[in-house]
């Protein structure tokens, strides 16, 4: 029930924001829920807590998302671009396209558990993700094969969408950035 809960308030909160506004702090006040139920504060306050967060981090949350997005636009366009050449060239540009797309998404599936785990700059999330993402890259991979799952069985059945898309999504990539985030964590107490 708390994960349909979750789910529907990620909706919601998205809507009061105008959907373009309220995506990405809805996104963050999800993780942040998820987070705190991995650590095993399983009796969070979920309305009041995704509240808060959502205000607290309405403008950082959206500038993370937007330069998120920008990049995923970027890429795009390069692929339309690359697309169009013809020759050997295209066969290279393509496999760089392809290889700067797998760490973007590795960023994308990072950043948002990196910003709801650290207190870190604004900025420095998209390192950090980068860092620990390139780090694990075998998570990465279970991480795009959660999605793609998800993905499916929304699509396949469009209720599920509404009751529980994104917050198991949510849970799950938390799940494995987590435990990077807990590897990452071991490493430095250990050579400290």
């Amino acid at each position: 029930m708390k994960v349909c809960f979750l789910n529907v308030l990620w909706i919601i909160f998205t809507i009061i924001g105008l959907g373009f506004i309220g995506f990405f702090p809805a996104t963050v006040a999800m993780f942040t829920i998820v987070r705190r139920w991995i650590k095993g504060d399983v009796e969070v306050p979920i309305f009041k807590t995704c509240w808060d967060c959502f205000k607290k981090n309405l403008f950082k949350a959206n500038i993370l998302g937007y330069i998120s997005a920008a990049g995923g636009v970027v890429l795009y366009l390069d692929y339309l671009l690359v697309k169009h050449i013809s020759g050997p060239i295209q066969i290279v540009l393509m496999f760089l396209l392809i290889t700067i797309s797998f760490y973007y998404v590795m960023v994308v599936f990072y950043v948002f558990p990196v910003y709801v785990h650290y207190d870190i700059r604004l900025m420095e999330c998209f390192k950090y993700a980068f860092v620990i993402g390139s780090s694990y890259p075998l998570r990465t991979i279970y991480m795009a094969f959660a999605t793609f799952v998800i993905y499916f069985v929304t699509v396949s059945l469009p209720v599920v969408f509404l009751f529980f898309s994104g917050s198991i999504l949510s849970l799950l990539l938390m799940r494995f950035t987590y435990v990077a985030f807990e590897k990452v964590n071991d490493r430095l107490t250990a050579n400290a």
